[in-house]
């Protein structure tokens, strides 16, 4: 029992030896707190605190107290190793179907929302005037074969003679005219103007005594058959077959000769009309006039007029036996081509009066009504794939140099909480965005395989990995003491400040990054910032009061702010 109490009694005095030497090289938590005050950003040699009020003893602080005046440490790979940035959902492209043709709207076959597949009908035109197009654009184009087809047609011996009976014309009339009129040619007009006079004085003066006797005596003598034979049909006129009857037929005969003579007389007998007398006069102004070019001689407008009529039948004679030449051949060819191309262009008007879709899509905006006026290059229809789509957001420049093309990337959507999409970096843009001295550049990331619920519009965050981290930790920049040509940041344990040799690496913003192996998960330095890394989202940095460094935290304010090594 005695030895047992003279342990105890020994460890007692150890205990007491040690806690002695301690107390004596180290020094309360007062005097621990005066040996890193010189390491303290800011701080003087008076031994007061960085406010140049005296110096704290963090023992004592509340944990409200103790976040106001230090500032947890990340892991530098938290967020230099990911790209956050927020932005809203949109459809990759939308396609604007346009009308090729002029018409009038008949049909439209789609309304805003639907679904359509390629080469499914959108809108309908009128096609009653492209068909018509269409088939006269046919009927030219036959025309214009027809006559290449007829040059090429050996040439008929019948288009060769007449060709030649007319140069033999034209030439027998130019050699009247070189040797002016024959006699027989004269008597022949006198002969034809004074018959067109005694016409015309005929007409004037009417019928002879001795004429109208001579009609009149026939006219009798008619007339005395017909009473003759009027009197031999009447005793038979009773019978049944009077019509089959001798007396019947010299009866008929004997009333058309009378009923001529009559005609006969009374037309000679009648005067002149105006414009009997009318035609005789211009007969006989026509026969005068034809004597009177005989007998004059042919004027040089005549012999060369006739000169060039004999040529151009020279020419033609000559060109029908030749055949047809090359650039008449090359004409009706390209007469024949133009038509063809114009056969083309009313046979793709007459497709254009149904607009189709030229890829499968979702109808965004309908642009037609039935009934309506509508000329070639009209927007008719917008379209678009609804599982295309993207996603646009702006990066900081202090990040924009960690993402490539193809990068993967993990979206997550304000409307579906707790799910992630697939999605990879699509375009980075050359130039950046500058607003308000913050400079950020658009990236654009595709959504890989989204599913029908997500939807253009939506507000949606990407976090792209960086595969080239970056090892060590952040603390602010404030934290950082130069000291005998060392970097120290002062690490509150246990109450006690704690002065850490740290190799200071890149900053980030308002931090930077240091690596140490004494420092610790969870350690906190004596240092704030005005920005901060968020507690919900590590990646997030946003203002004073969101999150690590006083009040809630959220996904909203870290939006808001800026951030080292993250999009804002």
């Amino acid at each position: 029992m005695k030895k047992i109490l003279w342990a105890l009694f020994y460890i007692l005095i150890a205990l007491v030896l040690v806690g002695g030497g301690f107390v004596a090289a180290v020094g309360s938590p007062q005097e621990a707190w005066s040996r890193v005050q010189a390491l303290l950003p800011g701080s003087s040699q008076t031994g007061n605190t960085q406010d140049g009020g005296p110096a704290v003893d963090f023992a004592t602080l509340t944990p409200e107290e103790l976040d106001a005046r230090t500032t947890l440490i990340r892991t530098a790979a938290d967020v230099t190793s990911q790209v956050s940035a927020a932005g809203n959902i949109q459809l990759s492209a939308q396609q604007f179907v346009v009308l090729k043709t002029n018409g009038v709207v008949q049909e439209m076959a789609v309304r805003v929302g639907d679904d359509v597949a390629a080469g499914d009908l959108l809108a309908a035109l009128d096609p009653v005037d492209a068909e018509k197009a269409v088939e006269r654009a046919l009927l030219n184009l036959a025309s214009a074969q027809l006559s290449l087809e007829k040059l090429y047609d050996e040439t008929d011996p019948a288009d060769i003679a007449s060709g030649a009976a007319d140069l033999e014309s034209a030439k027998e009339n130019l050699a009247d005219l070189y040797d002016g009129p024959n006699s027989l040619s004269v008597a022949a007009a006198r002969s034809n103007l004074a018959a067109a006079w005694a016409k015309y004085n005929d007409l004037l003066a009417g019928p002879s005594e001795a004429k109208k006797t001579q009609l009149s005596t026939n006219m009798r003598k008619f007339e005395v058959a017909l009473n003759e034979a009027r009197r031999a049909w009447e005793p038979v006129s009773w019978r049944p077959d009077v019509g089959r009857t001798p007396q019947a037929a010299a009866y008929e005969k004997a009333t058309i000769d009378y009923e001529n003579a009559l005609a006969a007389y009374e037309e000679a007998t009648a005067p002149a009309s105006a414009s009997e007398l009318q035609s005789a006069l211009s007969q006989t102004q026509n026969a005068q006039k034809q004597l009177d070019d005989l007998l004059e001689s042919a004027t040089s407008a005549e012999i060369a007029a006739a000169e060039a009529q004999v040529a151009s039948k020279v020419a033609k004679l000559t060109d029908l036996r030749a055949g047809p030449d090359a650039n008449a051949l090359g004409s009706a060819q390209i007469s024949v081509d133009k038509a063809f191309l114009d056969l083309q262009d009313a046979a793709d008007d007459l497709a254009a009066t149904r607009l189709l879709a030229p890829v499968d899509g979702t109808i965004l905006a309908v642009n037609l009504t039935v009934g309506q006026q509508v000329n070639n290059g009209t927007s008719a229809v917008t379209l678009a794939r609804r599982d295309n789509l993207e996603l646009k957001v702006n990066v900081a420049e202090v990040d924009v140099s960690k993402l490539s093309l193809g990068q993967p990337a993990k979206i997550t959507l304000d409307a579906l909480p707790g799910e992630e999409f697939d999605g990879e970096v699509l375009s980075i843009a050359p130039s950046a965005d500058s607003q308000s001295g913050v400079v950020n550049y658009p990236v654009t990331l595709r959504l890989i395989n989204p599913d029908s619920r997500v939807r253009a519009g939506m507000t949606a965050v990407a976090t792209v990995v960086n595969q080239s981290a970056v090892s060590g930790w952040l603390v602010p920049a404030t934290a950082v003491r130069s000291v005998d040509d060392s970097a120290r940041v002062i690490v509150l344990r246990n109450g006690v400040p704690t002065p850490v040799t740290v190799t200071v690496g890149a900053p980030q913003g308002e931090w930077v990054v240091v690596e140490s192996p004494e420092l610790q998960a969870n350690d906190r330095v004596i240092a704030t910032t005005t920005s901060f890394i968020n507690d919900e989202n590590p990646f997030q940095f946003g203002p004073p009061g969101d999150g690590e460094n006083g009040g809630p935290g959220g996904r909203a304010g870290g939006r808001a702010g800026g951030r080292p090594g993250g999009g804002g």
